[in-house]
């Protein structure tokens, strides 16, 4: 039997095809670098904006007026207005800046909190620029924007790095053209990305998930300890404003009540109104509460600033946990990147892993992937990839709803959305499966040894009368991983098929036993950096009409004993 390690195999394309490779990689990935660093940019200039105060001057300043203003702004409509006076070299100055930018915000709560701070007539503490003294705020915000940045730098990383890869340059001799990971990758180079990569996504996803669903979650709960108190509707209207994709609404309800002496308005309705509504929805809930009509508020006894309209838990909210799938997908990614970095380090230099001592004791073979495990991870695909390509086939739907439909967009994600629907379809047919009968392999004479009898046991558990054919053989596989140019390839080789069992006797499926002899001149179980020797023991069975049975048995295959060498 001939063992083939080291692929010598050649592959070329064609100078055109390789330019065709090269244009169409570019335009893909530089739209993700371009847009990624429009948001980049965008992101940081806000940041900027709002470091700058706290290099300014610290100068006494006396309250004018303290309010809530309305602005023209639908989609930001309230803005806290304080008017402050201070004096800079003699002369007098008038501010009317909280802080750096408009403050506008869709939250009352949030306008009426801020200008609160500051009564008419009391004294407080402003900052200057000292080169214009014109401009002045009376806060220093940090600048949480900036951490934002890491989402659209998940858009730069995978545009740089696929650039780079697309465009960085080969030899051209032929022995250069392919050679091995080991020798031309640094070790845990592209495992350290792929590490740094997930804490991104993670930590995207976390924040989102916390802003978008945990806090208002917590604050549904606490609320339920909260005092009922008459209210009346001051206004209802719908608020809309235009987007690059068309319209968006919101119902804004302002109402009133009294606590604690005095009169409070706000206008939230709900915990969970960071996530969007549509027109039909808005209209709804303006409906439910005209302008004068009296109500019940739940208000917290501890701080009657504090209040809501609705308390019920609605099934839309659950929209705000698919940021876990960016958490759970950045978990996975650095977990999968740190078990790979550490096996890269374990290898040294030239010294590979082969196999350890046999196991001469009977030994039940686990499969490589359980059939609940083939279930979880296509479904966990199928959430997270359906996941992120709806949040682009939203704004496409906006676009035709809007009657400005975006072709280029609603063309380039039709292969995104075929590849969404056939993981669903993977998803029924692992489903289908888990009610099939489960194999189970057991090696009766321990691990073999290179010119061993190989002897193993199968049993069925399950209705094992639905098949009508069984398959058991052992294969052998070798996997070599090479650089072609700037493309890297794993090539996969079958060297080596040994069939225990292959019939479609009804009383020889359910149970039974074979032994097959191991040719001493094959390969054993090897793991090198870029080189792998795998065994496997396949389980192949018919059911008609239905998901076969399909499931793989990793099994190790020792070198020759001392005493057959």
């Amino acid at each position: 039997m001939k063992i083939r390690l080291n692929s010598t195999y050649i592959g070329g394309t064609s100078t055109g095809g390789r330019v065709a490779g090269k244009g169409c990689g570019t335009l893909f990935f530089g739209l993700f670098f371009a847009m990624g660093m429009l948001f980049v940019v965008f992101i940081l200039g806000e940041g900027l904006q709002q470091v700058a105060p706290w290099r300014w001057v610290e100068t006494p300043c006396t309250i004018l007026s303290s309010t809530v203003d309305e602005t023209d702004d639908d989609q930001k409509p309230y803005r806290p207005f304080v008017r402050y006076r201070f004096e800079v070299d003699g002369r007098s100055y008038e501010g009317d800046q909280l802080f750096r930018g408009s403050g506008a915000t869709a939250s009352y709560d949030r306008a009426r909190d801020l200008a609160g701070r500051y009564r008419p007539g009391a004294t407080a503490t402003c900052r200057v620029d000292p080169d214009h003294p014109a401009l002045s705020v009376l806060e220093r915000t940090m600048p949480w924007i900036i951490l934002v940045v890491f989402f659209p730098m998940i858009f730069v990383a995978v545009g740089a790095v696929g650039l780079w890869a697309v465009w960085r340059g080969s030899t051209t001799n032929s022995e250069a053209e392919i050679q091995s990971i080991s020798g031309t990758a640094p070790k845990g180079k592209g495992h350290r990305f792929m590490i740094g990569l997930g804490l991104v996504f993670a930590v995207v996803g976390g924040a989102v998930f916390t802003f978008l669903f945990a806090v208002p979650f917590v604050r549904t709960l606490a609320s339920a300890r909260w005092e009922a108190t008459p209210s009346t509707v001051s206004r209802s209207t719908v608020r809309s404003w235009s987007t690059d994709d068309g319209t968006s609404y919101r119902a804004d309800i302002l109402y009133k009540y009294s606590a604690h002496g005095r009169e409070w308005r706000s206008n939230r309705v709900t915990f969970f109104s960071a996530l969007s509504t549509g027109r039909d929805e808005a209209r709804a809930m303006r409906d439910r509460y005209k302008a004068g009509t009296q109500l019940t508020a739940w208000v917290d006894p501890a701080d009657p600033t504090h209040s809501v309209l609705e308390r019920e838990f609605r099934p839309r909210y659950l929209l705000g946990l698919l940021p876990l799938l960016f958490l759970f997908a950045g978990a996975a990614l650095m977990r999968f990147g740190w078990k790979q970095l550490r096996s890269v380090s374990n290898v040294d230099g030239g010294t590979y892993e082969t196999t350890t001592t046999p196991v001469t004791s009977p030994v039940t073979l686990k499969p490589q992937l359980s059939p609940v495990g083939k279930v979880a991870g296509t479904l966990f695909f199928a959430l997270f990839w359906n996941g992120i390509v709806s949040i682009f086939v939203w704004q496409a739907w906006k676009g035709w709803q809007a009657g400005h439909p975006d072709w280029f967009l609603t063309i380039f994600l039709i292969p995104f959305v075929l590849i969404g629907l056939a993981s669903f379809v993977f998803v029924g047919h692992f489903t289908l499966a888990l009610a099939n009968p489960r194999p189970r392999v057991t090696l009766l004479t321990g691990e073999p040894c290179l010119g061993d009898e190989f002897r193993i046991e199968w049993m069925f558990t399950g209705r094992s009368s639905r098949l009508s054919h069984l398959r058991i053989f052992l294969e052998g596989r070798e996997e070599a991983t090479y650089r072609r140019g700037t493309d890297t390839v794993t090539e996969r080789e079958v060297f080596a098929t040994i069939t225990f069992v292959d019939t479609a006797n009804g009383w020889e499926i359910p149970r039974g036993s074979a032994a097959v002899p191991i040719p001493d001149d094959t390969m054993h179980t090897f793991t090198g950096p870029s080189n792998k020797v795998v065994w496997e023991i396949k389980v192949a069975g018919k059911i008609q009409r239905w998901p076969d049975v399909d499931q793989n048995f990793p099994v190790t295959l020792h070198p020759l004993r001392l005493e057959d060498v």
